[in-house]
């Protein structure tokens, strides 16, 4: 699989939006988790650089979306803006945020879907109002919900449209250290109490960590890591359920280490750890800007030159993107094998309460 253009793990997402200016012209794009120092502030700015017609920007924080809404204006003035006020990880405000969208006319369809919001290594076991782990609520439950009620806008996007109609969910390279813990998914169990096929990776955690954390219930770099695990098969999900029909496509990228306040949780030791080991194994640990962060989100969400997701294997290849290339060898085969995908997907409806055909 390659692009049109070949582009580096520091391009600069607005560089990559300016080369495919016909895929956001015009269009109509929602950015979850949009904040002042932000990588979603800095993916809707390569977006709005290219003249979209409406850009939705998304976050608990009225100030922080507001705040993120008046820079965007002051450089691009011409374009509609939309605050959309949502906390991912209560269901209840995730339908109130779609239904915002569902009933706008002025938005009648969706082209790109960037499920950017996240929260990082929680240090204590919490759970949301509806009773979830809240990292697995916040980034997959809810983005899972989003996108399943706007749906509809985003079909009739894609049956309209000539250029690419995507749905990208960020997710990171931490997914390796955990699969989906489908027999508990609230963390009430140490690790070898687990069925294998569900237990965090201990050795590579011991490794990157210093510790294996394998006596502890709940560690909060094992539910940031189950969490970006579904990110991915999410993403294979909506693969199986929407190219062949609509042409509908999707992606999970990794944006590398961003200095953001997705960190806010991780003791600086751990992640200077964790950059050093990844250092040692060849991986390019250099931090990046997030305007370099968004540049694989922003690649996958306009590139038309992308090759399909196939989805016609057990293990799902092509869905994982990383600085700005597809990259099958690094994403973690239980993050790609679309038994598991129906699997999270049956599961996340039973969460919801609520069935998607």
């Amino acid at each position: 699989m390659e692009t049109i253009t070949t582009f580096g793990p520091l391009t600069p997402a607005a560089e990559i939006a300016a080369a495919f200016p016909s895929s956001v012209q015009g269009k109509n794009i929602i950015v979850t988790g949009v904040s002042p120092n932000s990588l979603g502030l800095a993916t809707a700015d390569a977006f709005a650089c290219q003249s979209p017609a409406n850009l939705i920007v998304t976050g608990r924080s009225y100030d922080k979306v507001e705040a993120s809404i008046t820079s965007l204006r002051s450089k691009y003035p011409n374009i509609q803006y939309h605050a959309l006020i949502m906390d991912l990880a209560s269901q209840s405000s995730v339908r109130d945020a779609a239904a915002k969208i569902n009933q706008d006319d002025k938005i009648p369809t969706i082209d790109i879907l960037v499920n950017n919001a996240g929260v990082m290594a929680i240090p204590a076991l919490t759970l949301s109002e509806d009773g979830i782990e809240t990292t697995f609520a916040t980034n997959h439950l809810g983005h899972f919900l989003f996108t399943n009620l706007i749906l509809p806008k985003i079909i009739k996007a894609a049956q309209r449209s000539s250029t690419p109609t995507r749905i990208i969910n960020v997710t990171s390279f931490g997914h390796q250290f955990s699969p989906v813990r489908f027999s508990d998914i609230n963390f009430s169990k140490r690790a070898a109490d687990l069925p294998t096929a569900e237990r965090p990776d201990l050795e590579k955690t011991e490794f990157f960590t210093g510790s294996s954390h394998a006596e502890d219930t709940y560690y909060g770099f094992f539910s940031y890591a189950q969490s970006k695990t579904a990110n991915i098969l999410f993403s294979v999900a909506l693969n199986q359920r929407l190219w062949a029909q609509y042409g509908i496509a999707s992606f999970a990228v990794h944006p590398g280490a961003v200095g953001t306040n997705i960190n806010r949780h991780a003791t600086p030791s751990e992640i200077e750890q964790a950059l050093k080991r990844a250092a040692e194994l060849g991986f390019d640990a250099a931090s990046k800007t997030p305007e370099q962060g968004a540049n694989s989100s922003v690649l996958a969400a306009v590139d038309p030159g992308l090759s399909l997701v196939d989805v016609a294997a057990d293990e799902v290849t092509g869905v994982y993107i990383a600085d700005c290339r597809v990259d099958d060898a690094n994403v973690a085969r239980f993050a790609t094998n679309g038994h598991l995908a129906e699997k999270l997907w049956s599961l996340s409806e039973g969460l919801v309460q609520q069935k998607f055909e």
